[in-house]
């Protein structure tokens, strides 16, 4: 059995790129925060440079976090080690946040070594779709979990299936998984809600839309998964419920959601009090771990409603 199904009532919690309320994205100080916080994890997003080298950053283009127009894929990791992430930076939603002090952009393996081994990281290896021309992320991925000695307490997931699938190639033994998002299906999505019967609902306090429905019956069948041998799956906390977790959990798989609270307003929703009822929703449907970029108020939830508590101290101890 996944080491990670030890006997517990709660679910893990994940600082969504580190702890966005306090410092920077994907930052070693937003790093030690959420541990600080009582996180049980973060989640970070990689990209491989021009010269392989696997840096910790969420955009592809550089100009919304480090104000210099370019593309990480296309810059060594000399050009991208001298350029910080500004005071001022844009949530994603147009509107700002201003921090203390700039950051440098860390490597992986920095990261790894830095933060403590009973600290879950699920790896994101960023794609926007997949391509095949980018496949050897995963073994480089793959090349430094070996190197680090932290199979046991890393998980990587991916919208990109060349990406997992080379990651599995090079180390099996890590556990790895597809990532689902209610955006994925692009301009069929739209079209599915434009024209499919709105009135099919779920039993869901966030409700979905048809081209939700349709997601979450191809994530239940985890197609993609049987494909690259995944042990994990992370998707949008709207695409989940009961039977879909417990699915993979018959298939021996963890199941991840994300993001709850988001400092990115276009994903709140219907407001930050329907997060509060998810939050409570997704514990009680059986999720593995849940994305927060407000990790405080995730846990101040859960605690309240019961349904989460101290790990075990042997806890990492026994995944395989």
């Amino acid at each position: 059995m996944n080491g990670f199904f030890n006997s517990r009532p709660f679910p893990l919690i994940l600082g969504h790129r580190g702890t966005p309320t306090h410092y920077q994205e994907n930052t070693l100080a937003g790093f030690r925060k959420a541990k600080d916080l009582g996180a049980h994890g973060v989640e970070l997003d990689v990209y491989m440079t021009r010269d392989e080298k696997i840096v910790v950053f969420h955009d592809e283009d550089t100009e919304r976090l480090t104000g210099v127009k370019n593309l990480i894929s296309q810059m060594t990791w000399d050009e991208v080690s001298k350029l910080n992430i500004q005071k001022s930076i844009d949530r994603g939603d147009g509107t700002s946040v201003k921090y203390s002090q700039e950051h440098k952009i860390p490597l992986l393996e920095e990261v790894i070594w830095e933060l403590p081994s009973d600290f879950l990281i699920n790896i994101e290896m960023k794609a926007y779709a997949p391509d095949w021309n980018r496949r050897h992320t995963g073994t480089q991925v793959a090349e430094i979990i070996r190197e680090t000695a932290s199979q046991d307490r890393v998980i990587v997931t991916s919208f990109d299936f060349f990406m997992l699938e080379y990651l599995e190639k090079a180390c099996p033994e890590i556990h790895s998984g597809f990532a689902y998002d209610g955006s994925m299906l692009g301009g069929l999505g739209d079209w599915i809600n434009r024209f499919v019967d709105q009135s099919e609902k779920q039993d869901h306090l966030l409700e979905r839309t048809p081209s939700d429905n349709l997601l979450n019956r191809l994530l239940k069948h985890n197609l993609v998964g049987q494909f690259i041998q995944s042990t994990v799956v992370d998707a949008e906390h709207t695409l989940l419920d009961t039977d879909t977790v417990s699915a993979f959990h018959n298939r021996d798989m963890l199941v991840g959601a994300y993001t709850l609270f988001p400092e990115d307003r276009r994903y709140s929703g219907d407001g930050f009090s329907n997060h509060e009822q998810e939050a409570i929703r997704l514990a009680e449907s059986g999720v593995d771990w849940i994305e927060s970029d407000d990790i405080t108020r995730l846990l101040e939830i859960l605690e309240h409603a019961g349904h989460n508590d101290h790990l075990p101290d042997n806890y990492f101890n026994n995944v395989v």
